[in-house]
């Protein structure tokens, strides 16, 4: 057995230990280690002030360029796609006034018509299967070639839509049949029009919200998983077919939280094959509206980028469009002046 001694000598030790700690704690190691640690907490809080200053700057500089930008916007883009005749699409009504912006800088533009057409919700609605299925049968009666057989349900119907607007190489979609084919659309409340029947427009937008702007409250959690994956598949089926048709094409999202990650675009960017689409962010700020027309023209003029403020864009504005050049006496472009004589 383990002689008393043992344990007597054990808690000396204990006791001995702990004065020691007591002792210490409360002398100069004491007051040496609190005195770092009140130096370490002030340093913590000048550098967290110092961030917070940061952003601000940062905020109030990026707040500037969105109301320079903005307010500049119809001097920016006046008379540069004279005649030229714009496709807006829409989810919905859920960018109703980035839209309306958006057409007033168009025309401002010299745009000749803007064409606003409303992917409604019905087109993804789960509800509506047996809606979508008679629309896709008396497409198919009219105008077969426009179903793609390899696509259904809401990307099936969706992708028709870009196809509408663009010229058809081989010249069997007359007006005719696309005014059917949109009216069937419209009959089935799976799009609306607000300026008559399209034709073979010049360029698009397309505009859209975020993805919670389509959310339901209450709506069961399988209805509302198989309705995202719904308005995704038609998004995607839209993206695809404006893509195909070579028509200058800019999409822009708006971007809560300044986060492109759960939107239109995280399908768009960085995917090469929608790499002659332009897209932008922020459309539901300021600076949004004009963003996507500057992106439009430069569409139009051949380029292609990713602007805005979320992670994924390329650059933060497009380029400033030139003026159109006006046409000399003999129908040729004239060159610029070079500030010399003549």
């Amino acid at each position: 057995m383990i002689d008393f001694r043992y344990h007597l000598v054990s808690l000396i030790s204990v006791f001995l230990a702990l004065a020691v700690g007591i002792v210490l704690g409360a002398g100069p190691l004491g007051d040496n280690l609190g005195t770092q640690l009140a130096e370490q907490v002030e340093q913590l809080r000048g550098e967290q002030e110092q961030l917070r200053t940061e952003a601000d700057e940062l905020q109030t500089r990026n707040d500037q360029l969105a109301s320079y930008v903005s307010e500049s916007g119809p001097e920016l883009v006046a008379d540069t796609l004279p005649g030229q005749s714009v496709a807006l699409l829409t989810d919905g009504d859920s960018t109703r006034t980035a839209t309306e912006q958006v057409t007033s800088l168009l025309e401002g533009a010299g745009v000749s018509a803007v064409v606003e057409i409303r992917l409604r919700s019905d087109l993804w609605d789960p509800a509506q299967e047996q809606r979508r299925a008679e629309a896709a049968d008396e497409i198919r009666s009219i105008a077969p070639a426009l179903l793609d057989p390899e696509l259904e349900g809401p990307a099936q119907l969706a992708a028709i839509v870009p196809a509408l607007l663009a010229e058809d190489p081989s010249g069997e979609l007359t007006q005719e049949l696309r005014t059917q084919v949109w009216q069937v659309l419209v009959d089935h409340q799976l799009i609306a029009l607000t300026d008559g029947t399209p034709g073979v427009v010049e360029a698009v937008v397309y505009a859209s919200a975020a993805p919670e702007t389509f959310v339901l409250a209450g709506e069961a959690e399988d209805l509302a998983a198989e309705r995202a994956q719904n308005l995704l598949s038609a998004q995607t089926a839209v993206l695809t077919s404006l893509a195909a048709t070579s028509v200058p094409a800019v999409v822009s999202a708006a971007t809560p939280a300044n986060d492109s990650s759960t939107g239109i675009l995280r399908t768009v960017r960085g995917d090469a094959g929608f790499d002659q689409l332009s897209t932008t962010d922020r459309l539901q700020e300021a600076d949004g509206p004009i963003l996507s027309v500057l992106a439009l023209i430069e569409q139009v003029r051949g380029g292609a980028g990713a602007y805005g403020t979320t992670a994924d864009a390329a650059e933060r504005v497009p380029p400033l469009p030139a003026p159109t050049a006006p046409a000399d006496s003999e129908g040729e472009d004239a060159a610029p002046s070079d500030g010399g004589e003549g």
